[in-house]
């Protein structure tokens, strides 16, 4: 871990203001490739999160396995943060070595409200994880009965 991650896993911002404006690099990694921006994504901090972007971080900056911010945020469900990311530049279909995207994380979380978000936004409605799961496969796969609707609805819009 970092000192800017550790700050930002509890919630800190003064200290990640004070970090910042010591000089730590926004786009620091700790020992697994992660970045302050998917931390804070993760643990659902807004203010930290526009934080770190007005001082540069890279909105797509992804850990050793390929996650990036969009990932965590989708995954917990942070609607707020899932717009700030797609909003400054986040790549709505970015993949991780294994073939997960941000849709398929909120979809195998059941977030129906960003999933819907994604798609609005141009997230691949029919991308296969290595394993060949769709965010579909995903959504049943977890009983999320309400994504699985959505997901069946647009599919079909999708033709």
């Amino acid at each position: 871990m970092t000192e800017l991650i550790d700050a930002i896993k509890v919630g800190n911002f003064a200290q990640v203001e004070t970090l910042l404006s010591g000089g730590v690099d926004v786009n620091t990694k700790d020992s697994e490739g992660s970045t302050a921006l998917i931390a804070a994504a993760e643990t659902g901090h807004v203010e930290i999160v526009k934080k770190l972007l007005v001082n540069g971080s890279d909105v797509n900056g992804n850990d050793i396995d390929g996650w990036v911010p969009l990932m965590g945020a989708a995954a917990s469900g942070n609607q707020e943060i899932l717009q700030l990311l797609l909003d400054t530049g986040a790549n709505v279909n970015a993949v991780t070595n294994f073939g997960l995207t941000a849709l398929m994380s909120a979809a195998g979380s059941g977030h129906v409200s960003i999933v819907q978000t994604l798609l609005e936004r141009g997230a691949n409605i029919r991308a296969k994880d290595n394993n060949k799961w769709t965010a579909l496969v995903r959504a049943s796969s977890e009983g999320h009965k309400d994504v699985v609707e959505l997901l069946k609805k647009m599919r079909v819009q999708d033709n």
